[in-house]
């Protein structure tokens, strides 16, 4: 079998040593299952050994795979989407219309990927760059707010657990330091401006989307959000509801600015046939994502050499 991370020597490169980009911030989207773009986009920085970097930024199933890639253990984000993911019990379409049960089964997700057989090497990931990892904070006073989980800090589990607790996929909210989280991609989903406002410059950034250039959110149907509004029908998740009402248009803004604003920042796109969604379980769909992950980071290190 031939696997797709595994790459071919190319004889030219015995004599000159590879000039990868210098970069010194990674930025991660996620996207639940579209997660396993950016997972192949760090299978092929792992296996060329390209790991400049002074921070990592992810929101959801990108900071799963960002963590998994600063410990060195790639595999666990590869594995669990090619596996795990895909044939156990993570995602639920049958409770769809149940208020208490899971969508989706981020408890299953931590305990069998990240505490599984092989668990996430905690030493080695405090002793790397650190990760910070987006939540958004509930509050029942005010607006949702963006909170920035430390790996080296915080406990590495709840961060991302509540990084990916979707609203109404996973039901209730995340518990931790007293205070509730959901998905960190609610508010932040592309944290690139987290890391202009401290400090870095553009030309020091890269980021990995999800969604293919020029792509731009809709609003959510009318039976989402009628499924969202009688879920948090409670009057003090009003300012929740709004949020993740106009959710769409402050995603549209981020992309809009990436595109046209700061335009020193690098970033990876997904190809145009990029077909994986949030919900996706079909495995060709799924291998196909990493290769083209694997691909576009390919054309990024090495844009001579792969068109």
């Amino acid at each position: 079998m031939i696997y797709p991370w595994k790459f071919p020597m190319f004889s030219g490169f015995k004599k000159h040593k590879l000039t990868f980009p210098k970069k010194k911030v990674l930025i991660l989207e996620g996207g639940g299952m579209r997660g396993i773009f950016p997972t192949g986009v760090l299978q092929c920085f792992t296996d060329r050994n390209y790991f400049p970097w002074k921070l990592v930024i992810g929101s959801s199933a990108g900071a799963l795979a960002g963590t998994a890639y600063i410990a060195r253990q790639i595999f666990m984000a590869r594995d669990a989407f090619f596996s795990k993911l895909l044939k156990g019990k993570f995602i639920y379409l049958a409770n769809i219309l149940s208020s208490e049960k899971h969508i989706l089964d981020l408890d299953w997700m931590i305990d069998t990927i990240v505490r599984g057989r092989e668990p996430l090497d905690e030493w080695r990931l405090k002793k790397e760059c650190p990760v910070l990892i987006t939540a958004t904070h509930i509050r029942y006073d005010g607006p949702p707010e963006t909170i920035y989980l430390h790996s080296k800090k915080d406990d590495i589990f709840t961060a991302l657990k509540a990084t990916a607790a979707i609203p109404y996929l996973y039901k209730g909210f995340v518990e931790y330091g007293g205070h509730r989280f959901l998905d960190g991609g609610l508010l932040d989903p592309i944290p690139y401006m987290k890391a202009l406002e401290m400090g870095f410059r553009e030309k020091d950034i890269l980021v990995v989307v999800t969604r293919p250039r020029g792509y731009r959110k809709r609003s959510e149907s009318f039976w989402i959000r009628t499924l969202y509004e009688n879920y948090y029908r409670d009057p003090k998740y009003r300012n929740l509801v709004s949020s993740m009402e106009n959710r769409f248009e402050k995603y549209n803004k981020i992309l809009d600015d990436l595109e046209n604003r700061y335009t020193g920042i690098d970033v990876i796109y997904p190809p145009p046939k990029f077909d994986v969604d949030r919900l996706t379980k079909d495995e060709k769909k799924i291998l196909m994502g990493f290769e083209q992950g694997v691909h576009e980071a390919n054309r990024f290190l090495l844009p001579h050499i792969y068109p």
